[in-house]
C-alpha cells in the first residue's frame, strides 16, 4: 500500500474525527461565545454593600433581543444563571445584557465581548422620592409644517447626588405643560447614563394640562424627551410654557423657518442641519410667532449622508462664555414612524422608538 494511502486510512489519534477541527477553522465567527456561564455580584453603590434578593434577567442579542434566563442575588449579592449565552458573530460587540430590578427601578448592564462573564459587577442604587432635582436645561425643537407643528421638548438632568441615589417618584421626576390642542396625545422617551433610549409614559397630574413622567434619574446624565403635535393656525402665536423657573431654555427651528417674540435672542445656526437656535426669556409663558416651514429630520438625513433616520443633531449656541453644550438625539422615531403610529393608533407604540425606526435605517448602538 502506498505511504500516502496508508496515511489517509490511519485513524486520528484518540479516535476522534478531524472534521470538527476543520469546521472550527471554517467558522471562527461563531466559536468564541458558546458555552458561556454568566455569574457576578450585585452591589448597592448607595450603601456600598452587596444587594440581596435582586431579580436579574439574562437576555441574548442572537436573533433579536430576548430573555433566556432569570436569577436572584443571594445574601452576598452573588448570582449565577443556569443557562448559557449562545454563540454570536465575532463582529457583534455585545453578547447580551443583564437587567436588574431593584426598588422598582431597572438597571441594564451590557455584556461586551471582552467582559469577564464569570465576574460581572452589577451596580444599583437606592431610590429616593424626595428633593427631586430640577432640570439643568431644556431645549425645544419645533418642526413647523403648513397645518401643524411637531414639538419636541428635551429636558437635561445631571444627578450628582452624594451618596449616589436614583430619583423616582409617582408624582413625576419631570412635570410639563401639554397644550389642550394636543388632545392628550404625547410620546415620551428617556435616556439614562447608559445612553440606551427607553420609552416612558406621560400621565395627567391633578393640575389641568400638567403631565408627569416618572423616568428614573440615575446618577450621571439623564434626558427626557416629550413629543406632541399641535395644529398650526395662520397668525396665531405659539405659547411656550415653563414649569421650572431659572432653567435655561433654547428653541431650535429648521432652515426655512424663523421665530419672533419679545426677549427672543438668536444664537446662530447649527452647522450641519442649519437649524437656527434661539435663547428664550426665563418666564412661565412665552409667546412665539412662527413663520415658514421646514423639516429637521430631512436636514439630519442630508447631514448624515442620506442614510435615513438621521443620527444625532448637535445643537450648540454661539460661543458665549458660560454657555452649555446641548446635544439632542432626534431619530426618525420622533419625527416619523413612531409618532405617526402614536397619532393613528390613539395609544402608545408597541415598540421602543429605536426599534420602531429600525426598518428605516441601519442599526447602530445608541
Amino acid at each position: 500500500m502506498p505511504e500516502h494511502e496508508a496515511a489517509r486510512r490511519r485513524p486520528v489519534r484518540g479516535g476522534r474525527s478531524a472534521v470538527p477541527l476543520m469546521l472550527a477553522a471554517c467558522f471562527p465567527l461563531w466559536a468564541d461565545a458558546a458555552g458561556a456561564a454568566v455569574k457576578g455580584t450585585v452591589r448597592n453603590a448607595t450603601s456600598g454593600r452587596p444587594a440581596a434578593g435582586v431579580t436579574l434577567t439574562l437576555s441574548t442579542f442572537q436573533g433579536g433581543m430576548r430573555p433566556i434566563d432569570e436569577a436572584f442575588s443571594g445574601p452576598d449579592g452573588r448570582f449565577a444563571f443556569a443557562k448559557e449565552l449562545p454563540a454570536t458573530p465575532a463582529e457583534q460587540p455585545f453578547l447580551g445584557s443583564i437587567r436588574a430590578e431593584f426598588e422598582a427601578v431597572g438597571y441594564t448592564e451590557l455584556i461586551r465581548r471582552d467582559t469577564n462573564i464569570e465576574d460581572i459587577d452589577i451596580v444599583v442604587y437606592s431610590a429616593r422620592g424626595q428633593n427631586l432635582p430640577k432640570p439643568d436645561g431644556r431645549i425645544v425643537i419645533l418642526e413647523p409644517g403648513e397645518s401643524e407643528i411637531v414639538v419636541n421638548e428635551s429636558y437635561q438632568f445631571l444627578n450628582a447626588s452624594n451618596p449616589p441615589v436614583t430619583y423616582s417618584s409617582e408624582e413625576g421626576t419631570l412635570r410639563f405643560f401639554l397644550p389642550p390642542e394636543a388632545k392628550g396625545i404625547v410620546q415620551v422617551s428617556g435616556t439614562g447614563p447608559s445612553r440606551m433610549p427607553l420609552s416612558s409614559t406621560g400621565l395627567p397630574s391633578e393640575e389641568e394640562n400638567i403631565y408627569k413622567v416618572d423616568f428614573p434619574l440615575k446618577p450621571g446624565e439623564n434626558r427626557v424627551d416629550v413629543t406632541y403635535l399641535l395644529p398650526r393656525a395662520e397668525g396665531a402665536p405659539l405659547a411656550l410654557h415653563s414649569l421650572y423657573r431659572g432653567v435655561p431654555t433654547r428653541v431650535a427651528v429648521p432652515q426655512g423657518a424663523a421665530l419672533a417674540g419679545e426677549g427672543l435672542n438668536s444664537l446662530g445656526r447649527e452647522p450641519d442641519t442649519r437649524a437656527t437656535i434661539y435663547d428664550v426669556p426665563d418666564a412661565a409663558k412665552v409667546l412665539l410667532s412662527v413663520t415658514g416651514a421646514g423639516s429637521l429630520r430631512k436636514a439630519a438625513e442630508a447631514a448624515s449622508g442620506g442614510a435615513g433616520g438621521g443620527g444625532e443633531i448637535s445643537i450648540q449656541p454661539a460661543p458665549v462664555a458660560g454657555e452649555l453644550l446641548w446635544i439632542i438625539g432626534l431619530t426618525a422615531a420622533i419625527f416619523g414612524i413612531g409618532f405617526v403610529y402614536l397619532l393613528t393608533s390613539g395609544g402608545a407604540p408597541p415598540r421602543s422608538p429605536k426599534a420602531a425606526a429600525a426598518p428605516r435605517k441601519k442599526r447602530r448602538k445608541a
